[in-house]
């Protein structure tokens, strides 16, 4: 595969990933991680940590539409995050001592 076609597929994978998840409120990694370790075969680390930094522009440009349009409720959304900020920590903290193995059944 040369880096004309993987750079297509990775386009195509993360758009679909940013459609799913802003029409569904999923996370984009549900598309992207798997793509990445089955399509790619990129380490499951890896595929993860680039996940997650797609996801923050992904989030933010959904999050940026649903203010405008008033369907966010920030004060439920704060909360959400505080919450999400501390399991989101705590989870990093325990994958980084889980084997490949294991990460990639808990997936």
């Amino acid at each position: 595969m040369n880096i004309l076609e993987f750079s297509l597929l990775i386009c195509i994978g993360s758009f679909l990933a940013g459609f799913l998840g802003a029409l569904t409120g999923l996370g984009g990694g549900v598309v992207i991680v798997p793509l990445l370790t089955s399509v790619f075969g990129i380490d499951i680390r890896y595929a993860i940590g680039a996940s997650l930094v797609s996801v923050i522009a992904t989030s933010c440009a959904a999050a940026s539409t649903y203010i405008k349009k008033g369907y966010t409720n920030l004060r439920l959304g704060m909360f959400l995050e505080v919450a999400t900020i501390s399991g989101a920590l705590i989870g990093a903290f325990i994958a980084s001592f889980l084997s490949i193995k294991a990460l990639t059944i808990c997936m």
